[in-house]
């Protein structure tokens, strides 16, 4: 039986605001500094062993005044942002000072209303298919890591690390499209990353993953890509980076309805430049150690 729900108040008390958080809620409130703006879906995917659990919670920190959310006329699906109260208390825990009310509702809603938005969501359903299926995997847990900012002019959408229970690890970086950017541009960034992992011996175990919006996209970009990647390849005694591309659907894109995805880590999808074959994630650190081994083809 389920333990009955206490609702918050939102008066803004501290007493009660500090007695009702749990390390859970201080995570989710730092996962949205971060992150900027997540479905109830995503956040559930990543903190909560079921749908009813974040549901009630979520509610809650919203009574709480700590989240704000919206959905949009089309979508039943809530977007969550910090609210004031949240801005508030983390600044806090870091020593800073509050924003003020009027800063804070600024700040929530431009994050809701931003054009940006859509590419922003794009990024956290990724990951957040990565826990939702991790779920089903008990030797393979999911790390979100700071983003690097070392590459002059592109900042990596994402960063992460897949560890599996033997000790091995795929610590990548994540591009995602939304077909705004022409194919070339969008190809001459494999270039920049590659020359960077060359330089940097402690960069080169990574991969960098591309996820395109569509099939069609999908068929374009691959002979673009491959072209930009084998073009000036250094020494096969140089390590060179692994680039797997695939193609994710609207429904993957927006995190609705998790439960009819395929599991995220056996999903045959991810063609990797250069090399025969589509692969899973599974198999992919395996192949990024061939295409990075002396002497290798394929």
């Amino acid at each position: 039986m389920c333990a009955k729900r206490i609702p918050g108040t939102n008066k803004g008390d501290f007493n009660e605001i500090t007695n009702r958080l749990t390390r859970r809620d201080f995570d989710i409130l730092k996962a949205l500094e971060k992150h900027k703006i997540m479905t109830a879906g995503m956040i559930e995917a990543i903190f909560f062993p079921s749908r009813h659990q974040a549901g009630a919670r979520l509610l809650t920190l919203h009574e709480l005044g700590l989240l704000e959310r919206w959905r949009n006329p089309e979508s039943k699906a809530y977007r969550y942002v910090l609210a004031w109260r949240g801005q508030c208390v983390l600044a806090l825990i870091k020593g800073e000072k509050p924003p003020t009310k009027q800063a804070a509702t600024f700040t929530a809603q431009h994050q809701f209303l931003s054009r940006n938005r859509p590419h922003t969501e794009g990024i956290n359903a990724f990951f957040s298919r990565l826990h939702y299926s991790a779920r089903n995997h008990s030797d393979i847990s999911v790390s979100r890591l700071e983003k690097d900012h070392w590459i002059t002019g592109i900042e990596p959408d994402g960063k992460g690390e897949i560890a599996w229970g033997d000790g091995t690890t795929l610590p990548f970086w994540l591009e995602h499209d939304r077909g705004t950017e022409t194919l070339a541009y969008l190809a001459r960034k494999i270039k920049s990353y590659r020359d960077r992992t060359i330089r940097n011996p402690d960069l080169r175990d990574s991969v960098l993953l591309i996820e395109l919006p569509s099939e069609r996209r999908l068929r374009n970009f691959l002979p673009v890509g491959t072209e930009v990647w084998k073009a000036d390849l250094p020494d096969w005694e140089n390590p060179t980076l692994a680039v797997a591309v695939c193609a994710s659907t609207p429904n993957e894109r927006t995190f609705t309805h998790p439960e009819e995805f395929p599991d995220a880590f056996t999903d045959r999808r991810w063609n990797i430049l250069g090399w025969t074959g589509i692969h899973n994630l599974l198999e992919l650190p395996a192949v990024a150690r061939e295409i990075r081994s002396p002497n290798t083809a394929n």
